[in-house]
């Protein structure tokens, strides 16, 4: 936040936890709340990359189950349990960067 922000409540004579609570943190909020969104979907995202790095995670247990079996039906079930996790956070994520884009109301 710009240190007029402070000043400025320092010169209505807000305390400092006055000043947190009712100028800084609600600003700090709206901009810092979409791109944490955001960078939560693109960690789930990853997560799918991380198979290929060796850790076990959805993919790599749904690869070897398809490989054990073959049947690719695993595979589709994995990509189901991904869509149905992530697309409700990606929707999320849109909307909380309208809403923040917007202000309050």
């Amino acid at each position: 936040m710009p240190r007029g922000q402070f000043e400025a409540c320092d010169a209505l004579g807000l305390s400092f936890f006055t000043t947190m609570r009712k100028v800084i943190l609600p600003q700090a909020f709206r901009m810092m709340i979409p791109p944490l969104a955001s960078y939560a979907v693109a960690i789930m995202k990853d997560t799918s990359l991380a198979s290929v790095v060796a850790m076990d995670d959805l993919l790599k247990q749904a690869t070897d189950a398809q490989a054990l079996f073959a049947n690719p039906t695993p595979l589709l079930l994995a990509a189901l349990i991904y869509i149905a996790i992530l697309w409700p956070m990606v929707r999320f994520t849109g909307w909380l960067e309208q809403h923040y884009k917007r202000g309050y109301r």
